[in-house]
């Protein structure tokens, strides 16, 4: 059985970005702001981590470099001598 997609079931691609585009910001509540920041302060802090652990290792991501921060990033901190 076969299934074609009637043209109402797709929405035009311009008039998401007018209607993007016409929307006042909405007042973020406190909570929200602070998850928002936390959140950011922690990708910000992976992402200088293994701009560091590439850096250290040649600067350049190979299969093995890739290979050896998965199994930094996943292991437990205890194994990398880290005491949290």
């Amino acid at each position: 059985m076969s299934y074609a997609a009637h043209r109402k079931d797709f929405a035009p691609y311009f008039a998401k970005l007018q209607a993007r585009q016409n929307n006042h910001p909405v007042n973020v509540g406190f909570w929200r702001r602070l998850l928002e920041a936390i959140s950011n302060s922690r990708r910000s802090r992976a992402e200088r981590q293994i701009a560091r652990f590439i850096e250290d290792r040649g600067g350049h991501l190979t299969d093995e470099i890739e290979r050896e921060l998965m199994r930094h990033m996943t292991a437990s901190p205890y194994y990398w001598g880290m005491r949290l």
